[in-house]
C-alpha cells in the first residue's frame, strides 16, 4: 500500500482506441455547437483558491466554511450584470482545503458578451471558521481551546480589476479570497475576534493559467483531489459527484495514471478499474475549451460507503479514540448515516473492535512516503494532530449544542493536509519549511518531499522547484509523517502565494 499508483498500460492502450469528445464539459458534455461562439460572445471559466493568514499565523485555524451562492461580472459601461452558472447552488467549500489547491466554480461558455468589466463578484453566505490555540512547541490543540466564530454573509468585490474579452475568446479566472483581510485575531488568546467579509481587498483574481506553473498548453487550472462517488464511467471519462460541489466529469488520455487496487478494503491486490457506485478521488486539469482533464484516478472504496475526512486536532491518549475536524465529506449513495454533519463539525471518533478493525493505510496516490508507526497500525496512538485521515463510518451522532458529534469507525486512511508556512532552504532536493501554524508544535524547519516521477508534484507560482528562494510564502497539499521524521511532508502540490 505505500506505493499505490501505476500507469495500466494495457487498459490506457484500450481507452486510447477509443475516440473521445472533444465537447464534453466539465460537468454536462456539450454535445452540440461546441465549435466557436455565436454573436461576438466568449467563454469564462472561474475557479477559486484561498491565500491563507501570513505565516506565522496567530492561530491554528481548522475549517472555514462557506456558501458559494453566486458569481458575477459588471460591464465597465453599465448594464446588467453577467452571472456565471456555477457547478452546483451552492457550491460549499471548506476553504482551508484550496489554500493549496483550486476549486471549480463554474463557467459560461460562449455566452460571456464581449466586452471590457471591471469587477467580480461573489456572494459568500453563513461563513464560520473553526479554531484552536496551541502552546508553543507542543503538538494538538489546547484542551478545550477549539471554537468557532460565526460571521456575516457578505458579497466581497474586486478593486482595481479589469478584464477585456473579445468574442470568441476563451478564457480563465481565479478567484482568490483573502484570510488575512477577513479575519482578526487576537495574538494572545489565539481567538479569532472578527471575521468580515466586507472588509477592503477580500477578493482579488489570477488570470488562468497562471504565469508559472507545471501546467501544460492548453491548460488554465489544477482542480484536485475532487472526492465523491462515481456517477458515470467509461473508456474515455469518469463523473464524480461530490457532496457538496456538484459533479465533475474528466476525459481520460495515455498520461492519465490509475491505481491498481481500492485503498479502504479488506480485500488486497483487486484491480479497481473506475466503475459506477465506486468512491473516488481525482486530479485533473481545467482546459481552455472549457473541458478536464484526468490526471490521476484514486479508487477509495469499492462501493458507496459513508467516509469522513478531516483533520485531527490533538495527541491521541486512548488506542481506539482521536478527535478531527470534518473538512470533506463522501455519504452512502443509501441508507447514509452521515446526514447529520455538516463541515467544520467536531467529530470524536472510535475505532470499532480489533477483529473489525482494518489496519491503518496511506493515500500515497505514488508519492514517495516516509515509513512511519502509522502504515499497518490499528492504535489511535500512532495518528498525529495536523494529519489529515479519512475514516469509514459504520455509526454515528450528529453534534448537539456543544456536544462533538461521535462516530464508529472500521478504517483509517492518511491523506493530504493543506499546510501553509515560509520557505526557509531551497530543494536540494528536498526544501524546508518553517512558521507552520501552532497547533503542528513545530520547533524547528521541516523537510518537505517532492515527487520527481510519475506522478510529480503540481508547482503553482512556480515553473521548476528551482525558482523557490528563502521566504517564499508557500501553501502545500501534502502527506504528514510528523515532525520527528524527516522528511516530515511529501507534497503533491505547492503554491506560491
Amino acid at each position: 500500500m505505500n506505493s499505490k499508483q501505476s500507469v495500466l498500460a494495457v487498459a490506457v492502450a484500450a481507452l486510447l482506441s477509443l475516440t473521445l469528445t472533444s465537447c464534453s464539459g466539465v460537468k454536462t458534455p456539450c454535445t452540440v455547437n461546441c465549435g466557436g461562439g455565436g454573436g461576438g460572445n466568449s467563454s469564462l471559466s472561474v475557479t477559486l483558491a484561498v491565500a491563507p493568514l501570513t505565516p506565522p499565523p496567530g492561530t491554528s485555524i481548522l475549517s472555514f466554511v462557506a456558501s458559494i451562492n453566486s458569481v458575477s461580472l459588471t460591464p465597465s459601461g453599465g448594464g446588467s450584470v453577467v452571472n456565471i452558472p456555477l457547478n452546483n447552488s451552492p457550491i460549499i467549500l471548506d476553504l482551508t482545503r484550496v489554500t493549496s489547491d483550486s476549486a471549480y466554480l463554474g463557467q459560461y461558455i460562449n455566452s460571456v458578451p464581449a466586452g471590457t468589466y471591471t469587477a467580480v463578484q461573489v456572494n459568500i453566505n453563513n461563513p464560520v471558521v473553526t479554531y484552536c490555540a496551541a502552546t508553543s512547541g507542543t503538538p494538538g490543540c489546547n484542551t478545550g481551546s477549539i471554537a468557532q466564530f460565526t460571521g456575516a454573509s457578505g458579497t466581497p468585490s474586486t478593486s482595481n480589476f479589469s478584464i477585456t474579452l473579445a468574442a470568441n475568446q476563451q478564457a480563465g479566472l481565479r478567484l482568490v479570497v483573502n484570510f488575512n483581510n477577513i479575519l482578526t485575531v487576537n495574538s494572545n488568546t489565539q481567538a479569532v475576534t472578527a471575521l468580515n467579509l466586507g472588509a477592503a481587498n477580500v477578493l482579488s483574481t489570477v488570470t488562468l493559467p497562471p504565469a508559472f506553473s507545471t501546467l501544460s498548453t492548453g491548460q488554465l487550472d489544477y482542480i484536485e483531489d475532487v472526492t465523491g462517488v462515481v456517477q458515470a464511467a467509461s473508456a474515455s471519462s469518469v463523473t464524480i459527484l461530490t457532496a457538496t460541489r456538484g459533479s465533475v466529469t474528466s476525459t481520460i488520455n495515455g498520461s492519465t495514471i490509475f491505481s491498481p487496487d481500492c485503498l479502504i478494503t479488506n480485500v488486497t491486490n483487486q484491480a479497481c478499474a473506475p466503475a459506477v457506485g465506486q468512491v473516488a478521488s481525482v486530479d485533473a486539469t481545467l482546459n481552455t475549451d472549457g473541458t478536464s482533464t484526468m490526471l490521476e484516478y484514486d479508487p477509495l472504496t469499492f462501493s458507496s460507503v459513508d467516509l469522513i475526512e478531516g483533520i485531527v486536532t490533538t495527541s491521541p491518549t486512548s488506542s481506539t479514540q482521536f478527535q478531527l475536524v470534518a473538512n470533506d465529506y463522501v455519504p452512502a449513495s443509501s441508507n447514509s448515516v452521515i446526514s447529520g454533519l455538516h463541515f467544520g463539525d467536531t467529530v470524536n471518533v472510535t475505532l470499532t473492535s480489533m477483529q473489525n478493525l482494518l489496519p491503518f493505510v496511506i493515500d500515497s496516490k505514488g508519492l514517495p512516503i516516509v515509513i512511519t508507526s502509522f502504515d499497518g497500525s490499528t492504535s489511535a496512538t500512532d495518528i498525529l494532530p495536523g494529519q489529515t485521515v479519512m475514516v469509514r463510518v459504520k455509526s454515528f451522532t450528529a453534534k448537539s449544542g456543544n456536544t462533538p458529534a461521535s462516530a464508529t469507525v472500521d478504517a483509517v486512511a492518511l491523506r493530504f493536509s493543506r499546510v501553509p508556512g515560509n520557505v526557509s532552504a531551497p530543494p536540494s532536493p528536498n526544501f524546508s519549511l518553517q512558521s507552520l501554524p501552532p497547533f503542528f508544535g513545530q520547533t524547528a524547519t521541516n523537510q518537505v518531499q517532492l515527487g520527481t516521477g510519475s506522478p510529480n508534484t503540481y508547482l503553482d507560482g512556480y515553473s521548476s522547484t528551482g525558482a523557490m528562494t528563502v521566504n517564499d510564502n508557500v501553501s502545500i497539499r501534502a502527506l504528514y509523517f510528523g515532525l520527528n521524521y524527516t522528511p516530515s511532508f511529501t507534497a503533491a502540490k505547492v503554491r506560491r502565494n
